[in-house]
Parts: structure tokens; C-alpha cells; sequence
């Protein structure tokens, strides 16, 4: 700062006020831009965090980035962060406990603003009470605020669409175990059919790492004579429901004039990729802006009494591809 400062022929303070955003004269911030410029001088943000007591990273923890869903959302978290004038720094998970644990000492030990997390650990208290924290699809904590798609009326809305577009046989699949949010759509499709006394059945293979075998096997045992016994196919994600319409294509199973299928979360790759895989879609848009929303006001409150239990919930839609009529 004293090199920019020297340089631009101006005093230090003006150099630290215009880094910092104050406001400095018009012919002040021409000289000092043009000498930063000429020095390539970046600010130390994390010093300028520690001088001021105000960091403006916060930490965002994912399961994994190798996923449509979590891309599309880490985008989206960025985007509405930096509206803020706040930094994203992203980690992958890799669906540890134990790396989010890290994740979230080094969120402790760096002083972040704040902590955005899709939690697969107690995080609740590993957490500095200083540091705003928000989940996102599973609580954490009653003293957390919690963001989370409406997954039990999206279950429900699978099954509604289903039997509206002529399915009378209806299928779940997933993989073992079935537990938290996908359980929670399991019931509302399952609730959905039996209300309605539609036919439906379950089907979840087994918890090892060549699972799709069991879909197939599945697929292979009940298509008799050219028959499949199931019209319609409801997963609680995309990736599942993906798989299984790939092995009933291989089968010679026509989708969706025989069989119809509908996976959960409806996120692209990138912005103008075809959809292919009908589904319930999350909108990860609305995710992040009310996670964002949340934090902001913990930073701004300098409280978390105000977000005891508090749950956001984002409603969800139906996305037609080509696996639906």
C-alpha cells in the first residue's frame, strides 16, 4: 500500500480508503487505480479481515460436485453470494462426515462470515457460535435455519403426474437405504397411491458399489413374453431413475409408450442441455437465494436467536423430458 500509495503521489490512507470501498475523490481513485494496476498489487484479504474483523468468505460444503444437481447449485450459491459482495469458497464433501468436520474446523480457525452446508455430520457443535451457519435438506440443529425443497409433495406430485398421463401400474426405485429426504418423497408417492388405490410396488437394490446388477436382474426377471408388469416409474433422483431407463432401453423396452418414468431434482449440465429425463425439479435458483437470505440476516443480527427452528420450504415442479407421454 505504501508502494501504490507513492506511486499515485497520494497518502496512504487514501490507498486504505478506496480498497476498502470509503469514499475517496474521483481524480484520487484514477491515480490510485492506475498505479495499482502498474504494481499488480492484489490486497491481502485475509489480513484486511483480520485488521478489520469482517471477513467476506463464506464456506459452502457439498457431498460432491460430480453431480448436475450440486453443480447447478454451487453456480447459483456463487452468483448470489457475490451479489452480496461476499466470496464463495466451495468444498467437496466426498459424502465424509469426516471431511465436512475439517471443512468446518478451517471455517472455525479462518474466521469466516458465514457457513452454508448440505450436512451429513452433527455439525451443530463443531460450529464457532460466532459464525452464522445455514443447512441446506437436512437439520442440523433446532437453532439452525433449515432450506428444503418440498420433497414429500414432490413424491406426491411424481404420482399424481403418473396416473394423469395413464399409468396404472406403479413402480419406486432407489438403493438401500432409503433414508432422510428420500424417504420423505418415498412416502408422499407411496401415500399418493394408496390414497388413490393405484397399484404400486417398491423396488430398492442393494447397498454396494455394482448395484445397478440388481436393477437389472430385476428388469430381466419381470419382463416376460415381451411384458413389462409396471407402466409407470417414479425414482428419488435423477441419477437412479436415469439408470433404469437406460436398462429398460437395453431390454427393448419402449419408454415412454410402455413404460413411463419420472426421476427427482431436474437440473441441467449446462444451461441449453436438452432435457431428457422427465422429473420433479428443484430450483436451485430458489435454494441458494434464500440460503443466502438467511445468512445474511445472521451476519446483519449478529444473533441466531431469531432462527430457532426456522424452516424455508421451496415448493417444487413437475419438468417433462421424453420418458413421460
Amino acid at each position: 500500500m505504501n508502494d501504490v500509495a507513492s506511486l499515485a503521489g497520494v497518502s496512504r490512507g487514501s490507498v486504505s480508503n478506496y480498497i476498502n470501498g470509503k469514499k475517496t475523490k474521483a481524480e484520487t481513485q484514477a491515480k490510485i487505480k492506475e498505479a495499482i494496476a502498474t504494481l499488480d498489487y492484489v490486497p491481502n484479504a485475509m489480513a484486511r479481515a483480520l485488521k478489520m474483523s469482517k471477513s467476506n468468505f463464506v464456506v459452502f460444503i457439498i457431498p460432491t460436485v460430480n453431480s448436475p444437481f450440486f453443480s447447478e447449485l454451487s453456480y447459483y450459491m456463487q452468483q448470489e453470494l457475490q451479489r452480496h459482495a461476499y466470496k464463495m469458497i466451495l468444498c467437496n464433501s466426498n459424502n465424509s462426515s469426516e471431511e465436512e468436520i475439517e471443512y468446518i474446523q478451517m471455517a472455525n480457525a479462518q474466521k469466516v462470515a458465514g457457513l452454508i452446508t448440505m450436512s451429513y455430520a452433527n455439525v451443530a457443535n463443531l460450529v464457532d457460535t460466532n459464525i452464522p451457519l445455514v443447512s441446506i435438506e437436512k437439520r442440523v440443529s433446532q437453532n439452525v435455519p433449515l432450506i428444503i425443497s418440498d420433497n414429500y409433495m414432490g413424491g406426491r406430485l411424481a404420482g399424481e403426474t403418473l396416473t394423469k398421463l395413464g399409468a396404472k401400474r406403479l413402480l419406486f426405485v432407489s438403493k438401500k437405504p432409503v433414508k432422510n429426504i428420500s424417504a420423505v418423497r418415498e412416502k408422499g408417492f407411496l401415500d399418493y397411491c394408496q390414497e388413490n388405490h393405484i397399484f404400486v410396488d417398491v423396488f430398492l437394490a442393494r447397498k454396494k458399489i455394482n448395484f445397478i446388477g440388481d436393477f437389472k436382474r430385476f428388469v430381466k426377471d419381470n419382463y416376460i413374453d415381451h411384458q413389462f408388469p409396471y407402466d409407470g416409474i417414479f425414482s428419488d433422483s435423477d441419477e437412479y431413475a436415469s439408470d433404469f431407463y437406460n436398462i429398460l432401453i437395453q431390454a427393448g423396452i419402449q419408454v415412454p409408450n410402455q413404460v413411463q418414468i419420472i426421476g427427482f431434482d431436474g437440473s441441467r449440465v449446462y444451461a441449453r442441455q436438452r432435457i431428457t429425463l422427465s422429473s420433479i425439479k428443484q430450483s436451485t435458483a430458489h435454494i441458494a437465494k434464500y440460503a443466502v437470505e438467511k445468512l445474511l440476516l445472521q451476519i446483519e443480527s449478529k444473533s441466531k436467536r431469531n432462527f430457532l427452528g426456522e424452516a424455508t420450504v421451496i415448493p417444487v415442479s413437475f419438468e417433462k423430458g421424453i420418458t413421460t407421454k
